[in-house]
């Protein structure tokens, strides 16, 4: 069965068992406080092809944790699986676990080089303690539609090189400056 379709059928699943007084107007969160885990998942692309190439044809990845078990934070690795092979992504930055009310959450950012995003294959993370290969995004050769930037869609020789720290930290402030100052 599809990941989507049964991700969605268990959040079906869980709403529907929620009580009726404890839902607020927006049901996805309540849903999110009943889910004893979640990643929220951002890609953000190199603005164009100068910083593609300085970024070492990388991209950034934004990821918001949020747990109900303390423990399981910080997560211990992020990676991408393709064909099975798990490939580890470079932590760029992490904030310190924080509480919101009855969560523990966490933003973490990660480089991810373009050509994997392009692959079929999935995003995973492993949790501190015992969740292993928790599923984050799949990415696949139709990640990018025609409006995507032609670097990125059209680079035949996309072997990734390493990010220039200088335009990671440009990229970074402009792009998260709730995170990244000058």
């Amino acid at each position: 069965m599809n990941e989507t379709i049964s991700a969605a059928l268990l959040l079906i699943a869980a709403a529907s068992s929620a009580p009726a007084a404890a839902q607020s107007s927006d049901p996805l969160q309540d849903l999110a406080k009943q889910m004893v885990r979640s990643i929220d998942f951002d890609l953000c692309l190199p603005i164009d092809s100068i910083e593609y190439e300085a970024l070492g044809k990388h991209a950034v990845i934004k990821l918001v944790t949020s747990t109900a078990i303390a423990s399981e934070l910080p997560l211990r690795s992020v990676y991408v699986d393709i064909r099975g092979v798990n490939v580890p992504l470079r932590r760029i930055w992490r904030s310190e676990v924080s509480r919101n009310g009855d969560r523990f959450e966490q933003t973490s950012f990660y480089a991810v080089p373009i050509q994997f995003t392009k692959k079929s294959g999935r995003l995973l993370a492993d949790f501190t303690g015992e969740r292993r290969g928790f599923g984050i995004y799949s990415f696949g050769p139709t990640i990018y539609d025609d409006d995507a930037p032609a670097f990125v869609r059209l680079d035949a020789y996309d072997s990734p090189g390493e990010p220039d720290d200088d335009a990671l930290r440009k990229l970074l402030i402009r792009e998260y400056p709730d995170y990244f100052s000058s």
